[in-house]
């Protein structure tokens, strides 16, 4: 592995020289420890962190993000989650951070709390391998909150087979170490296959998520029903995104008071689009576009209290 493909680009949004118009300015190009299949985001104790993971390694590997020079910190912990891991996913509930890890082999979840010296609980396990919800073979888990639920989206883009999960605590763990956690399916679901590029935003309160389709090219902004156990349902369909084919990455991330935007990146040229979603759900608007590095392989939004970045790695 070259030191080309160790190096991370870490890119701050300002406000462009003309209305309704955003650039990204370079902040610095810090190194990472390998080239990690991703590298998610959580906050533990007010302080933003960065967990690196790939197949091949047995634990996670962690940078604390400073937002100043040198603005990635390599700590020296290593959260221990196993091989073979497919996805990993962060989010809060009760306060607490939490990681999900899952391996699409077995479809099992094993979702840790995350201690405030960033080790990690023991996993709460949860599969289905029956209706409703079998949870075998997903390539997407999207993790989002509604009406201060946790919900779990997984989607298989193999044969387009969709479920939807929640996630609670409970009043007490049969074991102590484990955290007290409840999963349970709630709408399964046969969508076409091909969807990918999964980005989840809010409006007025409500999910909603934009997919790209690479079997039958499509573009999509669906809407996640009140009552989860209706699943989604789509507002619009065929829409025109710039290079829809040819993106690599599509991650959201939000402005102002809150404002949808999402970032879209293309390996093979480095070229980046910041776009914000328009509040009818049928389209948006291209607010810039840079050309970084080629042959990354993901885009990771991180914001803070002042601002908002990306990190551009692989």
């Amino acid at each position: 592995m070259t030191e080309q493909e160790r190096i991370a680009a870490i890119y701050s949004v300002v406000p462009g020289d003309k209305p309704d118009t955003l650039t990204l300015k370079e902040l610095a190009t810090p190194h990472i420890q390998s080239d990690y299949a991703s590298l998610t985001p959580t906050t533990v104790s007010s302080s933003v962190y960065l967990l690196g993971y790939g197949p091949t390694q047995d634990g996670l590997d962690v940078y604390e993000f400073t937002a100043a020079s040198p603005w990635l910190r390599y700590v020296d912990v290593k959260p221990q989650i196993g091989k073979g891991k497919n996805i990993v996913n962060t989010f809060t509930l009760g306060n607490e951070p939490y990681v999900a890890v899952y391996t699409a082999e077995t479809g099992i979840f094993e979702i840790y709390s995350i201690e405030s010296d960033l080790g990690l609980s023991k996993p709460y396990q949860f599969y289905r391998n029956h209706e409703l919800a079998i949870s075998k073979g997903f390539t997407t888990i999207k993790i989002f909150t509604q009406f201060g639920q946790v919900v779990f989206l997984g989607y298989n883009g193999t044969n387009g087979y969709v479920a939807i999960y929640t996630l609670a605590v409970t009043a007490i763990s049969t074991d102590p170490e484990v955290p007290p956690l409840l999963m349970t399916p709630v709408w399964s679901h046969q969508w076409a296959k091909g969807w990918t590029r999964f980005a989840f935003f809010q409006l007025g309160g409500e999910n909603f998520f934009f997919k790209t389709n690479t079997w039958k090219p499509n573009v999509n902004i669906d809407h996640v029903l009140d009552d989860l156990s209706a699943g989604t349902t789509e507002v619009g369909t065929r829409l025109s995104l710039y290079a829809a084919q040819e993106l690599n990455n599509v991650e959201p991330f939000v402005l102002g008071s809150a404002d949808p935007h999402f970032v879209t990146y293309i390996s093979k040229s480095g070229e980046v689009t910041l776009n914000r979603f328009h509040s009818d759900c049928l389209g948006w608007t291209n607010m810039g576009k840079l050309n970084t590095r080629t042959g990354a392989g993901s885009v990771v939004p991180i914001s803070t209290a002042d601002r908002q970045v990306f990190l551009v790695f692989g």
